[in-house]
């Protein structure tokens, strides 16, 4: 502790709602304290830095330690004080990094709780050793997890949390018990298959009939081939599906009952192997050039691409994905109609009428808003976390809980990425005129695969509405 020298101190205090909650640390009681400790020991107060109800996940996020280390770097601060480390940051590479800039700027941090003071060299060391255990405990906590799904499985327990299609899964219990509606689709399932439909037909089929979905999605091939090769429904469990744990793949006997019997099973194995010989092997992309940009006009689906031989002759067609689910009207377009209609557009594009650059919106008030919510997940998170290392909880629940978590995290970490793209296509009209004039001139002499690669990296989307045979670009939109 630093006491024979007088400290330009700044007082920094981070705050919570979970916080305030589960931990008592209030903006009023930090400030109490930590005045009390900087009187104690003979500093002098600089300022007092409040970051009211934001997470220590990040830096970046809070405007008042971007205020103080922005006065750190004034050199009109030489000491920071806190009520405990994790107020400044609880992620390790940030606390590294801070460290980093307080030591280039001769600035000692001082926690009370820990009583910490990295102005010698003990502090530095118990710093680093804070943060490498709490980074082991991450590491740690993900390993006990991941052998606890392991260990209940091999107990022939089930752990997915979410349930399959054909049964439910009893919350607290661990447990599966059968769905006789969706059972009975699911005996369907492999009736249709058997008797030579494929898996995108019964898809198309379930969808036309609005036959409901486990979470009230669409029907899919890929949907309706999990259900064909998961030996859940003959009374079995694997463990091990991915890549990551290819290695410690394995199948048990389960606790609950079978929706399928082990003949019916295994000859659909065989049919899907079979089937697998004579499938039409994927048409190279670079052929078929649009599809990695074609969107429909009609719902808003990409299309995909099919080629034909006749007479020796390749051609190639363009469909909707929902058209072959039966959730689509458009039609097929050949290759070269998207063609002339592409050609034809890039034609009638005007420099200085039809480039409309993209306005600069703020949506600042949004982003924060969902960065509050990212935030609140987080704690979300902690919360369960600390409840399953105290084994208030079981494995089945926390996964439950944590997979609510990372898709609603997914969904608003996308809506982020959305205008952190429309924030970085701000670009310049000449540019803009410059590329177009270039693409008039050589698109003619650009071949398959320059005109794949272009089409991949320039440009976002192309919007096709299917009429009468005929094809209309409503969008284009460049990268």
């Amino acid at each position: 502790m630093v006491t024979n020298e007088i400290m330009t101190t700044a007082i920094y205090i981070r705050v919570s709602t979970e916080d305030q909650a589960t931990e008592g640390f209030s903006i009023n009681a930090q400030k109490e304290k930590l005045t009390k400790y900087l009187e104690a020991n003979g500093w002098e107060l600089y300022n007092i830095y409040i970051d009211d109800g934001i997470s220590g996940k990040n830096l970046k996020d809070r405007p008042q330690i971007k205020s103080m280390l922005e006065e750190i770097k004034k050199k009109n601060i030489n000491n920071v004080l806190v009520y405990k480390l994790d107020r400044l940051t609880r992620s390790l590479s940030d606390l590294m990094d801070l460290m980093k800039l307080f030591d280039l700027y001769d600035c000692s941090l001082n926690s009370q709780t820990e009583k910490l003071d990295t102005s010698n060299a003990v502090g530095r060391m118990f710093l680093k050793i804070i943060g490498t255990f709490a980074e082991f405990e991450r590491e740690n906590l993900s390993e006990r997890v991941s052998f606890g799904y392991e260990q209940k499985t091999r107990e022939g327990g089930y752990t997915n949390v979410n349930g399959v299609y054909g049964y439910d899964y009893i919350v607290g219990e661990g447990k599966l018990a059968v769905r006789p509606l969706e059972a009975q689709i699911v005996r369907d399932v492999y009736d249709k298959f058997l008797n030579g439909k494929a898996m995108i037909t019964i898809a198309k089929e379930f969808n036309e009939s609005n036959v409901p979905t486990k979470r009230g999605g669409s029907w899919s091939q890929s949907t309706i081939k999990s259900i064909l090769t998961n030996p859940l429904y003959i009374g079995k469990i694997r463990y091990g599906v991915g890549k990551k744990l290819k290695n410690r793949a394995f199948e048990v006997d389960g606790s609950h009952k079978a929706i399928i019997d082990e003949d019916t099973f295994n000859k659909v194995q065989e049919q899907i192997s079979k089937r697998k010989k004579f499938n039409i092997k994927k048409l190279p992309s670079v052929n078929a050039y649009f599809s990695s940009v074609l969107i429909c006009g009609n719902c808003g689906s990409r299309f995909h691409a099919k080629q034909q031989v006749q007479k020796g002759k390749t051609y190639i067609s363009y469909y909707c994905n929902n058209r072959q689910l039966g959730k689509c009207n458009c039609p097929g377009i050949s290759h070269n109609k998207i063609l002339n209609a592409f050609e034809s557009y890039i034609e009638t594009i005007t420099l200085d009428e039809d480039i409309e650059l993209p306005k600069d919106s703020n949506n600042q008030e949004e982003v924060d808003l969902l960065q509050k919510e990212l935030d609140n997940l987080d704690k979300k998170r902690k919360r369960v976390q600390t409840l399953f290392i105290d084994e208030a909880i079981t494995s089945e629940d926390y996964k439950e809980f944590i997979s609510d978590i990372v898709e609603q995290k997914e969904l608003i970490e996308e809506q982020l990425r959305s205008f952190t793209k429309e924030k970085e296509e701000q670009i310049d009209s000449s540019l803009i005129k410059k590329f177009i004039t270039n693409l008039k001139l050589n698109w003619d002499y650009l071949d398959e695969e320059e005109r794949y690669s272009f089409l991949l990296q320039f440009v976002g989307k192309i919007v096709v509405k299917v009429e009468d045979g005929g094809v209309t670009i409503k969008e284009l939109k460049f990268n």
